[in-house]
C-alpha cells in the first residue's frame, strides 16, 4: 500500500523524524495491511519495533483472574502501539489485537536507535512526546471511554429497523451521556463514480471529516446518512470509515441496509466488535443468517463470536422446533425480542420494546447490571423485597441468575410479574396451615418424602408453559446434576420444569426427571450463582444472600442460651408433641439434613461474595428455611436490607459504562481478597 510521506509527517512521533528516514521507511515496505484478529504483540514478549494506527482500530487486551481476557485500552488512527515499552526499555504490558481492519507503519527499534544516536536531541524530544501521549491516554482512560462501534443488519422484513436504530442510539446517548453516531448507510446503485466518503486519504486531521453531513437527533445523538454503490471500493472504504469515526465518537452504530451488496454487509459485520443480526422466526431469515455466517467466516477465515442473533417475535411460534433449526449454527440465540415496532401499520414499540433496547444499550457499553438471587427455602422471600425496591427506584435488571427460591422468584419476576404480585402469591400461603397446599407427601418414600408437583403446578398457574425465550428479562436457572454433581444452568426449554429442579432438595424431595437427566436442588452445587452472570458476560452484579455465616449462627445461639437461661421456658405440650411427630422440628431427621446442606452451602456461598459489586444479606435470627407461612416476615427485612444499601445499588448503577482499567482493578481486588481469605 502506498501511502505518500507528507500525509504521514503532521503526526508528533513522525514530525520528529528526518523527512529522509520518513521516506524510506515509507519505501521498505514498512507500511503494511493487517486483517482483523491479527496479533500486533503479546504481552510479556520484548519490544521491537513500535507501530502507528494510519487507518482501523485495535485493542489492547490484558490477563484478567483466570485466565480471562480483558480489553484494557482502544486505539485508533493516529496512535502508536509500543513507544512505552521501547523507551522503558521493557516488554509490553498488554497483547494488542487488531479490531477493525488496520494499516500500519512499522518502525523497528534498531531504526530508532540508530536515529537516537545520531542525535540524542531527537532522544530527548521521542521522550516528551511518548510520555505525553501516555498522559492523553490516561485521561481517556479516566473519562471511562469505551469505544465501541456496532453493527445492526435487520434480516427480518417487518421490523422497522430505521426505527429500532434510532431507539437504540437514544438508549446508548442516555445510559452512557458520551458522544453517539448512528450511520445509516443506505444502498444507492445508481451513481456513476464513487461518493466522496469513498475516495477520502487516510490522516491524522483532528477534524470529523463529515460535519455537513451530520443532524443532531432530538434525543442528543448525532446522525450520518452515507449513499452506498455496489462497486467493490464501498467495501475496501467501510474499515477506514469506521476507524474514522470512531476516533471522534465514543459508540459507532452502523445501521446496515439489507439490500446492499453482500460484500459490502459482509464487512461491516466482521468490521464491528458488536453485530446484531435481527431475524424472524422463519425458514427464510434463518436461511439468510445461514447464508450471512457462511460469508463472514469465509471472508474473515475465521468463526466469527461477536455476531448476536436477536429473533424478533410478533406472534406465537414452537420454541423447540425453532431451536432444533438453530442448532445447527452452534451458537446460542442472543435474546428473543418482543414489541418492538413494526413495518405494519398501528404497529409501535411497547414497554418490551424499551427493556430490551435498554439491555443491549448497556451491552454495548459494558454496564450491564445482573441480579444473583440465592437458594434459602423461605427466607429467599426476602428476594421479593429486594426486587420491589429495585422497581419503586426505577433500576433495571438486565439479567438474573437463581438458584432454588432464588430460580422460583426470579423467574416470576423474569416473566414480567411486578414486586406487589409476587407478594400476592407468597401470601396465598399465609397462615398456620398456608403450607399443606405446596407439600405433597410421596407414598412410599423411596426417593423422596415430598413431591415438587405441587409447587410446580402453583408456579405454571402464573407461567403456565412459558419457555425461556418468553421472558421479558434473561433468566439462568441453576440446578445440580444428581449423577455428577455438577452445577447445571438451564436458559432453554421449559421454565417451571428448570425451577422444579432447582427446588428439589436432597433427601427430602423427588429428584426431578428432565429429557431422562435426574436433577437436584441447584444450591448444592452453586446456592449463590454468581458465576452464572459473569460468565454472561455481565458487568455489574447486585447478589442477595439469604444464607447465614457460621459466625451469625454462632452469635444468635449464644444469644439464645443466654435469653432461655434467664427466662426459663414452661414445658409446653404443644411444643412436646411437635418434637415428637414433626420431622421439620429442630432436631429432627429434616432439620438435621438441612443443617448438613446448609453448613456446604454456607461456605460456597460465602466464597461466591467475594464476586460481587453489592452484597444485600436478608437475614434475621429467627429465620427458618421451611416458615413460608409469615412470608411478610422475609419480605420485610429483604426491603430494609435493599433501602439500607440503596445508596450503593444506586452508585453501581449509575457508573460510567466500566472501560478495562475498572475492570481489571476489580478482579485484581477479588483476587487478592481470596488469597488472604
Amino acid at each position: 500500500m502506498k501511502i505518500s510521506p507528507d500525509i504521514l509527517k503532521p503526526h508528533p512521533l513522525l514530525a520528529l523524524l528526518p523527512y529522509r528516514k520518513l521516506k524510506q521507511l515509507v519505501a521498505d515496505s514498512a507500511i503494511s495491511e493487517r486483517p482483523k484478529g491479527t496479533v500486533i504483540f503479546r504481552e510479556g514478549a520484548k519490544c521491537d519495533a513500535i507501530f502507528l494506527i494510519i487507518s482501523g482500530r485495535c485493542e489492547g487486551q490484558v490477563t484478567g483472574r483466570n485466565g480471562s481476557v480483558i480489553v484494557d485500552q482502544v486505539y485508533g488512527p493516529g496512535d502508536t502501539l509500543g513507544d512505552r515499552a521501547l523507551l522503558n526499555d521493557e516488554p509490553h504490558r498488554s497483547t494488542v489485537i487488531v479490531a477493525t481492519h488496520c494499516v500500519l507503519l512499522r518502525i523497528p527499534a534498531e531504526e530508532l536507535q540508530g536515529i537516537f544516536t545520531k542525535d540524542p536531541t531527537i532522544a530527548g524530544r521521542f521522550s516528551q512526546t511518548v510520555t505525553k501521549r501516555a498522559r492523553l491516554m490516561q485521561e481517556r482512560l479516566k473519562n471511562s471511554r469505551v469505544r465501541r462501534v456496532v453493527s445492526m443488519l435487520a434480516l427480518a422484513p417487518r421490523l422497522d429497523a430505521q426505527a429500532v436504530s434510532a431507539r437504540l442510539g437514544a438508549a446508548l446517548q442516555n445510559i452512557t451521556r458520551q458522544q453517539v453516531l448512528v450511520v445509516h448507510l443506505i444502498k444507492n446503485g445508481a451513481v456513476a463514480h464513487p461518493h466522496d466518503w469513498v475516495l477520502r486519504e487516510p490522516g491524522f486531521s483532528d477534524s470529523f471529516s463529515f460535519g455537513r453531513q451530520l443532524h443532531t437527533n432530538d434525543a442528543g445523538f448525532d446522525e450520518l446518512r452515507l449513499p452506498v454503490g455496489n462497486e467493490p471500493r464501498y467495501a475496501e472504504a467501510i474499515a477506514p470509515l469506521i476507524s474514522h469515526c470512531g476516533r471522534h465518537y465514543d459508540y459507532v452504530l452502523l445501521h446496515v441496509d439489507p439490500q446492499l451488496q453482500p460484500q459490502i454487509i459482509t464487512e461491516c459485520v466482521i468490521q464491528a466488535d458488536l453485530a446484531y443480526v435481527l431475524l424472524q422466526p422463519s425458514v427464510q431469515s434463518v436461511y439468510d443468517f445461514e447464508m450471512l455466517l457462511r460469508a463472514v467466516e469465509s471472508a474473515a477465515e475465521a468463526k466469527p463470536d461477536h455476531i448476536r442473533p436477536v429473533i424478533f417475535v410478533e406472534e406465537p411460534f414452537n420454541v423447540d422446533e425453532f431451536h432444533e433449526m438453530f442448532k445447527r449454527f452452534e451458537r446460542p440465540v442472543h435474546s428473543f425480542a418482543r414489541g418492538f415496532p413494526s413495518t405494519m401499520a398501528n404497529s409501535g414499540p411497547d414497554h418490551r420494546c424499551d427493556l430490551h433496547i435498554n439491555r443491549l444499550a448497556r451491552e454495548i457499553a459494558r454496564c450491564r447490571v445482573g441480579l444473583a438471587l440465592s437458594s434459602g427455602g423461605a427466607k429467599g422471600l426476602a428476594h421479593i423485597g429486594v426486587i420491589q425496591v429495585l422497581e419503586e427506584n426505577g433500576i433495571e435488571i438486565d439479567a438474573i441468575a437463581g438458584t432454588s427460591i432464588g430460580a422460583y422468584v426470579g423467574s416470576l419476576w423474569a416473566y414480567g410479574l411486578n414486586g406487589d404480585a409476587l407478594e400476592k402469591i407468597a401470601r396465598e400461603h399465609e397462615g398456620r396451615l398456608g403450607w399443606l397446599s405446596i407439600v405433597e407427601p410421596m407414598v412410599p418414600p423411596r426417593l423422596g418424602f415430598i413431591r415438587t408437583h405441587r409447587v410446580a403446578k402453583r408456579l405454571r398457574r402464573s407461567l403456565g408453559d412459558a419457555h425461556f425465550s418468553d421472558l421479558i428479562r434473561p433468566m439462568r436457572i441453576v440446578g445440580t446434576h444428581r449423577d455428577t454433581l455438577e452445577s447445571v444452568v438451564f436458559s432453554t426449554g421449559n421454565v417451571v420444569q428448570a425451577v422444579e429442579a432447582s427446588i428439589a432438595m436432597p433427601g427430602i424431595c423427588v429428584p426431578v426427571t428432565i429429557d431422562g437427566e435426574t436433577y437436584v436442588d441447584g444450591g448444592i452445587a452453586d446456592p449463590l450463582p454468581i458465576d452464572v452472570l459473569e460468565e454472561m458476560g455481565i458487568e455489574k452484579i447486585i447478589a442477595v444472600n439469604v444464607i447465614p455465616t457460621a459466625q451469625a449462627l454462632r452469635y444468635w445461639r449464644q444469644r439464645e442460651c443466654e435469653e432461655n437461661g434467664r427466662n426459663k421456658r414452661s414445658w409446653s405440650l404443644g411444643r412436646f408433641l411437635n418434637s415428637q411427630v414433626n420431622y421439620f422440628a429442630p432436631g429432627n431427621v429434616f432439620d438435621t439434613v438441612l443443617q448438613a446442606m446448609n453448613s456446604v452451602q454456607m461456605r460456597v456461598a460465602e466464597a461466591s461474595t467475594q464476586r460481587a459489586d453489592v452484597l444485600l444479606r436478608p437475614v434475621g435470627p429467627d429465620s427458618s428455611w421451611h416458615d413460608f407461612t409469615h412470608p411478610g416476615k422475609y419480605i420485610a427485612l429483604g426491603r430494609s436490607v435493599a433501602e439500607e444499601q440503596l445508596p450503593a445499588i444506586k452508585e453501581l448503577v449509575n457508573l460510567p459504562p466500566a472501560n478495562a482499567t475498572s475492570t481489571v482493578k476489580k478482579q485484581l481486588a477479588a483476587a487478592a481478597a481470596l488469597q488472604a481469605a
